[in-house]
């Protein structure tokens, strides 16, 4: 049968792909037991509770902000499983179980979750209760948390890792949920804490939502609190699946919004659903149980399962069977799930489809090794670890098995899809930009992807509620191989502005919010190991750096009234009792003393010389860092510290062309339970009075106490010579998402001192006066002719 040879080698070469496929072991490329130089003995004794995990399945944290260590130095880790060990170097020494003080926790300490809030600062969960624990420099330290009065099993929180000290990113690395999870959603106890775990706040959730909570995930990149409910076991279908989130604005002070599709989550040993969020706030979430693993690249919004591909033409859901699931890490560019019948998998993160290929499977007659767990040294550097108890001491050595992720999967016959792109670069990567109110961001990025696979990079925002972008690509020359490069050309703004959504589509203008920009190749395949997605966080709100200073062109220093030593020696001036009150509600005739102030010259500088029979208008000026933007022409108040009230407005409501009530300082502070200020008036409850929808217009004469660089109000004094200390606030809602003022003192002068006699009983003695010299005048005029006269005799 001649013909039927070239079929039998397609057989073949199609039984060798299938055979040689996948790698039958793991090929470690070290392999050793690791165990410290000092020497540990049976008298090193661990001191207080010894602490072990509650599940049979380990699990590793690791402290995720750590690439941009100058020394390299490995970041904080710590193992979970029958004992729990923390590390500051990599596991490469010998460790003694961590304990909990016996006076804390006895007999038995039981961890059901545990979170990272800082490098050397953790936060646990033991036997239902909340502990964090501090180790720095040798010293260490275990306090109770404050504001839980119920117990807990879970954590949850994220990190923000951009470079830098960002005051925004650092708040979303100390916010953490402990919760409860198996109990009705609309009933289960949620904790909050927004200062590292320190103390924690309860949250209400609607009584609306329906199932059995799972999890509480922080998406940051969505400015939403995602809410993990397993829907079937509530009793109820409809949702399209098992599980779904449910979603709150992050402060869970209103209903909850919407909800994700809805997905399958099997688990033959119960509800217990692991999770994990990508440290760069990309939206990568991956859910795993026992038997399903699970990502989503967008927060939640859709989530999918894995897809495993073992062999060329096999690419399929990854089920596991029995409940086999181990554990599973992530980094920042790559994931890897490890099981209980000893296969290993490896994936790179994609924006489109994430596909995990088989990268060793060890011998199933090797026991133990659900006591291992993963970990992640560096881009395709995987980390096999497993303790190891000695026969001497307390102490535990580690097994370490490293394997070359690139190395392994360049070896797979058939080989894997080849990253289809050369270079992925832009200078917007690992940042934080802010964009503030009607602002611009333009981004740019160069690719070269490899001759005939069309590979052409994708922009997501992860939040388009809050930001809009503008893409186009442009050919920019070749490269040294011939190979053409493009640039990807971006324009960033703010989405309510952008008028490419419709109006409810975009979140409110005047609260903002955070979003991920993200440049990646879709369908990258898992070859792409080091080929990192450019991306960036895009802050819709203020400007850590922003704020105003109050424009000073003559001070009572430069023209020599006051000294500037002499504003340095602990200057003090009086405010008499009749000029201030200090609820700061203009009230007169309270009875209270003469008032004291403590110039303060370090902040305040000289002051603004003014005349008191000249108007007043402060120019503001934008600044951000050291360099000057604009003078600002919105909408601003003042008042004055101290509670003085002997200045008063140019403008009444009505020459102010006001059609509705304006707002003033009196209503607002008496409107408050602590009158402050400083906090009564603000850009997030300024109301304009050109707003027909306002308040009827009831007192027309009433001043108008809204200052503008372009408006024809202003401040004028009372006959008063001395100082002020004005607080700026910008007010408008408009202008900038910064809460904007700034403190500026003024020295007003010209004011001569009043007269004692009344006015007109001077006038009226002036007239007087002038009247008794005229009459003087001219009864002395005619004494004088009727001496001069001649006497005239007549016969």
């Amino acid at each position: 049968m001649p013909h039927s040879w070239p079929v039998s080698l397609a057989e073949l070469w199609l039984w060798l792909c299938f055979a040689v496929g996948r790698i039958t072991s793991w090929s470690c490329i070290s392999e050793r037991l690791v165990y410290s130089g000092r020497s540990f003995s049976a008298r090193d004794k661990v001191s207080g509770t010894v602490l072990s995990f509650t599940s049979t399945e380990p699990s590793l944290l690791q402290y995720p902000c750590n690439d941009n260590d100058p020394w390299g130095r490995p970041s904080s880790a710590l193992y979970l499983g029958q004992k729990v060990f923390l590390s500051t170097d990599g596991f490469e020494t010998s460790l003694l179980p961590l304990t909990i003080p016996s006076e804390l926790e006895t007999p038995n300490a039981s961890v059901s979750a545990a979170a990272f809030v800082k490098e050397d600062q953790l936060v646990m969960v033991i036997n239902g209760r909340v502990y964090l624990y501090f180790f720095i420099a040798g010293e260490k330290e275990w306090l109770p948390v404050q504001g839980i009065d119920f117990l807990v099993t879970k954590l949850s929180n994220t990190h923000c890792c951009y470079p830098g000290q960002d005051p925004d990113c650092q708040a979303i690395s100390m916010t953490i949920f402990a919760y409860e999870t198996g109990h009705s959603a609309s009933k289960s106890h949620i904790f909050r804490s927004e200062d590292g775990g320190h103390t924690f706040t309860a949250l209400k959730l609607s009584p609306e939502l329906q199932g059995v909570l799972l999890g509480v995930y922080n998406f940051v990149s969505l400015s939403q609190t995602g809410l993990l409910i397993n829907h079937t076991h509530s009793g109820g279908e409809g949702k399209g699946g098992e599980a779904y989130f449910s979603y709150t604005g992050n402060n869970m002070s209103h209903m909850y919004s919407h909800n994700s599709m809805g997905f399958s989550l099997k688990s033959t040993g119960g509800p217990d659903v692991q999770g994990i969020q990508h440290p760069y706030l990309w939206g990568f979430t991956i859910l795993w149980t026992k038997d399903t693993l699970l990502i989503s690249s967008s927060n939640g919004l859709l989530v999918e399962p894995v897809i495993v591909q073992t062999k060329m033409f096999s690419r399929t859901s990854l089920s596991f069977r029995g409940g086999s699931i181990c554990h599973v890490a992530i980094s920042n560019t790559e994931f890897a799930a490890l099981t209980q019948d000893h296969r290993l998998f490896h994936g790179s993160l994609d924006m489109v489809s994430t596909t995990m290929v088989q990268i060793g499977e060890r011998n199933s007659s090797q026991k133990g090794l659900c006591n291992a767990a993963l970990m992640f040294d560096k881009v395709g550097m995987l980390t096999v670890l497993s303790p190891v108890p000695t026969n001497s001491s307390w102490a535990y050595n580690f097994q370490k098995c490293t394997l070359n992720i690139q190395l392994l999967i360049m070896e797979f016959w058939p080989p894997l899809q080849a990253c289809p792109v050369e270079i992925l670069k832009g200078h917007f990567h690992n940042k934080i930009h802010y964009i503030d109110m009607h602002q611009k961001l333009n981004f740019s990025a160069t690719f070269v992807p490899k001759p005939g696979t069309g590979a052409f990079p994708m922009v997501t925002a992860s939040n388009p509620h809050v930001l809009g972008f503008q893409a186009q690509i442009t050919e920019d020359g070749y490269t040294y191989d011939g190979n053409t490069k493009y640039s990807l050309h971006m324009q960033l703004l703010q989405q309510c502005f952008s008028g490419m959504a419709e109006p409810h589509f975009s979140d409110t203008f005047h609260s903002g919010g955070m979003s991920i920009l993200t440049v990646d190749i879709p369908n990258k395949g898992p070859s792409c190991i080091d080929m990192q997605p450019l991306s960036a966080l895009i802050n819709v709100g203020c400007p850590p750096t922003k704020h105003i200073k109050v424009f000073k062109n003559t001070t009572a220093c430069s023209k020599g009234l006051l000294n500037e030593g002499m504003l340095q020696d602990n200057f003090t001036y009086t405010i008499s009792h009749n000029l201030y009150d200090p609820h700061f509600l203009a009230t007169p005739e309270l009875g209270q003393s003469d008032l004291e102030v403590l110039y303060e010259y370090n902040k305040l500088g000289c002051p603004l010389l003014l005349y008191y029979d000249t108007p007043w208008l402060p120019i503001l000026e934008l600044w951000e860092n050291d360099a000057f933007v604009e003078y600002v022409s919105a909408d601003f108040v003042v008042f004055e510290v101290n509670g003085m009230y002997n200045y008063d407005y140019l403008l009444t409501a009505a020459e102010a062309n006001c059609i509705s009530q304006p707002q003033n300082w009196t209503t607002l502070i008496q409107k408050q339970d602590s009158p402050n200020p400083h906090t009564a008036w603000s850009r997030m409850n300024y109301e304009s009075c050109k707003n027909p929808d306002g308040p009827k217009l009831v007192s027309p004469s009433a001043k108008y106490q809204i200052l503008a660089q372009n408006k024809k109000n202003k401040i004028i004094f009372s006959h008063y010579n001395g100082f002020y200390i004005f607080e700026v606030i910008v007010v408008d809602k408009l202008y900038s998402y910064c809460e904007l003022s700034a403190t500026v003192s003024v020295y007003v002068t010209g004011a001569l001192p009043k007269s004692v006699l009344h006015a007109w009983s001077t006038l009226t003695a002036f007239l007087t006066l002038i009247l008794i010299a005229i009459l003087m005048g001219y009864l002395l005029h005619k004494l004088s002719l009727m001496k001069k006269s001649p006497k005239v005799k007549v016969f």
